[in-house]
């Protein structure tokens, strides 16, 4: 009667459909940080599973997007995530679970657990916009005996804040001349204009900082003249300067578009200095130039 059980048993285990178990025996673990380039994104994974039979380890995301969440109109197709193992990669997709490995080595010994190093890998990537992007990843064990294991893992990066501010013009060249330098209602304006080019994965603001001027010796003035890109608003009138100020010369928006290589969207800004004599004193002629500081920030 005994034999008639076990046998009885044996059949039922070959004949019911898959028992999933998602519990400690299954998990994955992040190996250290993400390493993050302008062209992909790189995280190492730790994978225990259960090492039961033979084990067939698989991979799916269980979204189509990785989604930046302060900003979940910023999305990446997932397709674009990639999984190496034993040095093969395979796509994952959100659409059907992607085998990786097969472990033969297994017993039937429920206890026993197995490690696997896989690497994440998000590829074909530009500079990205600032935040801190996840998507959730399902693993899952198959074996031999009719048994699945499972564990959820929340594939999860930051890009920190980034912005750059360059100009290739130098400073503002104002050249005084002897017949000027009483003439009040000439305004003598820069022989070369200054232009500054901005990128930022992030709302941004641009300041002139003027505290490393002490004095001015009449009337020094700025006026944005045009720009370029993700510029949303910008100082219109003709702005004078004075020492020990802060100006708020523009605000903007992200020059980075989309995800893809060379997603920059070129932007700048055109700023014109000039200067007259607003007092009866004399002042020299010659060049009148100020220190000025640029300032480009998180909004």
């Amino acid at each position: 009667m005994k034999k008639i059980i076990n046998i009885i048993l044996l059949f039922i285990t070959f004949i019911l459909p898959p028992v999933v178990r998602a519990d400690m025996f299954m998990r994955a673990e992040l190996s250290g940080m993400p390493v993050i380039t302008p062209s992909n994104i790189t995280a190492n994974i730790n994978l225990t599973y259960p090492q039961i039979g033979i084990s067939r380890l698989w991979a799916s995301a269980l979204e189509p997007f990785i989604t930046n969440n302060e900003n979940p109109n910023i999305k990446i197709p997932v397709n674009k995530l990639f999984l190496i193992c034993d040095g093969e990669s395979y796509q994952l997709s959100n659409t059907g679970m992607q085998l990786f490995y097969i472990d033969p080595l297994g017993d039937i010994d429920f206890t026993r657990t197995a490690q696997k190093n896989i690497t994440l890998r998000l590829e074909n990537i530009g500079e990205l916009p600032a935040g801190t992007y996840s998507v959730p990843l399902k693993f899952v064990n198959r074996t031999s005996i009719v048994q699945e294991y499972e564990c959820d893992f929340l594939f999860t990066f930051i890009i920190e804040e980034k912005q750059t501010l360059s100009s290739f013009s130098g400073d503002p060249y104002i050249v005084l001349s002897e017949e000027e330098v009483f003439n009040k209602q000439i305004s003598v304006k820069n022989k070369n204009d200054i232009r500054l080019d901005l990128t930022s994965n992030t709302g941004w603001n641009l300041w002139l900082d003027t505290s490393g001027i002490t004095n001015i010796e009449g009337e020094y003035s700025f006026l944005i003249k045009s720009y370029t890109g993700n510029i949303s608003s910008y100082e219109q009138n003709l702005t004078q300067i004075l020492p020990n100020k802060r100006y708020l010369l523009a605000r903007g928006t992200s020059t980075l578009e989309g995800f893809e290589s060379g997603n920059t969207i070129p932007t700048s800004l055109t700023i014109e200095y000039s200067f007259k004599n607003n007092s009866d004193r004399f002042i020299k002629e010659g060049i009148q130039q100020y220190p000025l500081t640029y300032i480009m920030e998180r909004e």
